[in-house]
């Protein structure tokens, strides 16, 4: 059975299941369910529907005299056909402009301070994955030759961030040489990003050898070992991983266990989170239960959105919490940072 098949009766009461079980935590019952419903309707009727919704794979009995629980399928249509959309009341939209506003001429802090913010809102984990170095658009770049073959590499990148990181070469640069790569990248590539800086050195090396030979293999040397790595991911920052303990579907150790680690592996997360960014989908995403690709996953649900520099998709925020979370208020926390972290950093 598809959403589409499903009656007005089946619908309404299939609603009301997954709203009572999302703020209980506990089996639905027929008998408590009729009290509720907005027109009177028997225990016994009720009881039919629920083996129509059963049958047709959106609602499951853990126990014989127990009531009925959502199944991915039901919370699909949760968020297809009710919660879709949805936006936060006023005040917290207030409150979420207090807090990330103060932080907007830091975007460092902003990132992390958005990973707070819908940790705390959502009451689950909060996400955020920075903008990745291949997005970032160059501003300035600064060698400092150091011992062992070792190089210092100071990148200034649009929107207003600076990094450092160190890395071993196999070879060994003069500081002059160093000098003389950083005032060509800074003369040439201007508000390019890297990734793209990187394929055009390449390129200017196969066509124009004799006039930047020396020069341009010095500059792809540092690409090739790490000093402008094409594999260099952004920060993942993650946020409220303790709140995720107090909720009754991971009592199961086994199963926190299987989180945690994918929490911890954060190169794996990264990468689900750059998934979103992969794909011509614009605004709020939602992965529930074997949706998401990692198996450690199967029981959470990922809701995930784009942070935007401009018009240009360079990060990715979100929560990962139970399947059994409060869809509305998470979509619209998720939506609503994305949006006001987009324009914090555009304007920036």
């Amino acid at each position: 059975m598809e959403q589409s098949d499903l009656s007005n009766r089946c619908r309404d009461i299939l609603v009301a299941v997954v709203r009572q079980f999302i703020a209980s935590g506990f089996p639905v019952g027929s008998k408590a369910l009729s009290e509720q419903m907005p027109e009177p309707l028997s225990p016994a009727t009720i009881r039919a529907v629920f083996g129509e919704l059963e049958d047709g794979g959106f609602l499951a009995q853990p126990h014989v005299s127990a009531g009925r629980v959502p199944t991915e399928k039901a919370y699909r249509f949760y968020v297809d056909r009710v919660v879709r959309g949805a936006r936060l009341a006023p005040d917290t939209e207030r409150y979420i402009d207090q807090l990330l506003r103060s932080d907007a001429d830091r975007p460092e802090r902003l990132m992390v301070k958005a990973s707070r913010t819908l940790s705390e809102i959502s009451r689950n984990i909060g996400l955020v994955l920075a903008p990745a170095m291949e997005e970032k658009l160059l501003e300035h770049i600064k060698f400092v030759n150091l011992p062992d073959h070792r190089v210092l590499v100071v990148i200034v990148s649009k929107p207003d961030l600076v990094e450092n990181r160190v890395v071993r070469l196999e070879d060994a640069f003069t500081q002059e040489e160093l000098d003389q790569a950083a005032n060509f990248l800074n003369a040439e590539f201007r508000g390019w990003s890297l990734g793209t800086i990187r394929l055009e050195v390449f390129h200017r090396m196969e066509a124009e050898k004799l006039l930047y030979d020396r020069l341009l293999k010095n500059v792809a040397t540092l690409f090739m070992w790490g000093a402008l790595s094409e594999n260099e991911s952004g920060g993942l920052i993650v946020d409220g991983t303790a709140k995720i303990l107090e909720r009754p579907e991971f009592a199961d150790v086994q199963r926190i266990k299987q989180l945690m680690k994918t929490l911890e592996e954060k190169a794996k997360l990264a990468r689900i989170l750059e998934a979103c960014l992969q794909t011509p989908e614009a605004g709020v995403r939602i992965f529930i239960g074997r949706e998401n690709a990692e198996t450690q996953m199967h029981d959470c649900t990922l809701v995930v959105a784009p942070l935007h520099y401009r018009e240009r998709a360079v990060g990715a925020l979100g929560v990962v919490g139970p399947m059994r979370m409060e869809y509305d208020r998470t979509m619209g926390a998720v939506e609503y940072v994305a949006e006001l972290c987009s324009r914090l950093l555009s304007s920036n």
